[in-house]
């Protein structure tokens, strides 16, 4: 196993853009991934493979998930988790993302639990063209992370706030497999991967995860310094279980 920790600025990349997306003026971020020879890493190997990651926010826990590397089906050590994953999350957790989407229901929810006068549902209720703000884009805001969003209002819609600041704020844990141990395949190792992060979000329940979260489960406050210890034990336990 690999691990490695990195400060999302390093690897991310936000332009502001003069119009966000279906008319809601924050969502004009476009979150993208730096090119690989801009990014802080020990090697182009360095975001390749298949693992379990974390995002951490002011250096706690927000979220667990799983890659699989560039094949999806199983277990590959190909890919590039910053572009096929990561920057997804930046922009539907902040809700500033260029391509995120939300769903109805979501809306809904959050119109009915924060009022229609909040900044983040104003702005939402507001778009010009809700058949673009429903329609997929890659990148979904569930109501979990669009919650968290809300919480944190003052720093994330706040246009005189520095996007690059907000981002700096961000963490990335990833524990990953460049290979296969003995006597495995695949299949093997993807079920091990998607079993531990199940336990993972089972025991921890990140606040932007939906997803394995155990219903009315507080949020487990975890230091991102020591998720990396709790994903490799994760994977420990998980390697010495008959599949």
């Amino acid at each position: 196993m690999i691990s490695i920790q990195i400060n999302a600025a390093e690897v991310i990349e936000i332009k502001a853009l003069d119009e966000g997306r279906a008319g809601v003026r924050f969502l004009n971020w476009k979150v993208q991934a730096k090119p690989l020879a801009l990014r802080k890493a020990d090697g182009d190997d360095s975001y390749k493979g298949a693992g379990v990651y974390a995002i951490g926010f002011d250096n706690h826990l927000i979220y667990v998930g799983s890659y699989l590397g560039s094949g999806g089906r199983v277990a590959d050590f190909s890919g590039d988790i910053v572009k096929d994953r990561w920057w997804a999350h930046i922009g539907a957790i902040t809700a500033r993302g260029s391509k995120v989407h939300i769903a109805k229901r979501s809306l809904e929810a959050l119109q009915l639990e924060l009022g229609a006068s909040h900044v983040m549902v104003e702005g939402l209720l507001k778009a010009t063209d809700h058949k673009i703000l429903h329609k997929d884009a890659g990148d979904l805001a569930t109501l979990r992370r669009l919650r968290f969003a809300a919480q944190r209002s003052q720093d994330f819609f706040d246009s005189r706030n520095n996007c690059l600041e907000i981002l700096k704020r961000f963490q990335f844990v990833y524990v990953k497999f460049n290979g296969l141990a003995k006597n495995e395949d695949r299949n093997t190792l993807k079920d091990r991967i998607e079993s531990a992060e199940k336990k993972l979000i089972q025991k921890l329940a990140p606040i932007c995860n939906a997803k394995h979260v155990k219903l009315q489960m507080e949020p487990v406050r975890t230091h991102i310094d020591e998720v990396a210890m709790l994903i490799e034990a994760e994977f420990a336990s998980a390697l010495n279980e008959p599949i």
